[in-house]
């Protein structure tokens, strides 16, 4: 299982579970996607972020434009691996917190929690 918190600069907050081909997306409204977490910002891509399991961990994929966009994944010790547009990184039980910020504001913090729990393929064995 995996747990989704996240915190908007317009100060909404929530958290949901995911399991199995669940994800948590965030983007702007209209998009025609179902959206998890949903901002009315032009600057926001309408698929900013997707976070979905994978491997040992998740793994969060940036949609967002570069437009004066950052995306970073954040370990505990506070180190920051910048994510490119059109990339995906690696979420670890060290480096479990997400951050996508405009022009140097914080428009969405998202923290995932989850147990170490191997590979796909080691997973898909032990079953």
């Amino acid at each position: 299982m995996i747990t989704v918190t996240w915190t908007t600069s317009t100060g909404e907050t929530g958290t949901t579970e995911l399991s199995g081909d669940d994800k948590w997306t965030f983007g702007r409204t209209g998009g025609g996607e179902d959206l998890t977490v949903s901002v009315d910002n032009p600057a926001v891509s309408r698929t900013a972020l997707v976070i979905r399991d994978s491997g040992p961990g998740p793994v969060v994929f940036r949609g967002q434009t570069d437009n004066g966009a950052k995306v970073a994944l954040i370990s505990l010790l506070g180190s920051r691996t910048w994510l490119d547009e059109g990339t995906a990184g690696n979420l670890t039980t060290e480096e479990n917190r997400v951050e996508l910020s405009i022009q140097d504001e914080v428009v969405v913090t998202v923290d995932v929690d989850f147990d170490d729990r191997g590979s796909v393929v080691e997973r898909q064995q032990a079953q």
